[in-house]
């Protein structure tokens, strides 16, 4: 399953790297502090659409460019990469529970962040 928010964090990074610049930069232009950069980048805090808009502006880019596919997309989850090298049934077995339960572990701290953050006070 394609996991879009990494696809982004990916092309974003990809594009800075090739440009030079540094997430403190993204940070300023985007008036958030650095961890929230990291956050987004990690995909720990899913980028919103606002937020996709003024990343392009930042990188001179479409907003197209940061939400494309690649053609050949690699595993970046590393226990999946490590259980291609597990012989037993029982050892790629625990895996997947270490990784159902990295998700959940995941999902959670996610969900906690965003309610924190839709109960701040914000002014339309």
């Amino acid at each position: 399953m394609v996991n879009m928010n990494e696809i982004i964090s990916n092309n974003i990074m990809n594009i800075m790297k090739q440009n030079g610049m540094k997430q403190i930069e993204l940070a300023g232009y985007l008036g958030v502090s650095k961890q929230v950069i990291s956050k987004m980048l990690s995909g720990v805090r899913i980028i919103n659409a606002v937020e996709l808009q003024k990343i392009a502006e930042f990188l001179n880019v479409s907003m197209e460019s940061l939400v494309k596919i690649p053609q050949v997309i690699s595993e970046t989850n590393a226990v999946k990469v490590f259980m291609g090298k597990v012989e037993s049934p029982e050892a790629k077995e625990g895996l997947k529970i270490a990784d159902e339960i990295a998700n959940l572990i995941c999902f959670y701290a996610r969900t906690r962040e965003n309610a924190e953050e839709m109960m701040q006070s914000w002014e339309a």
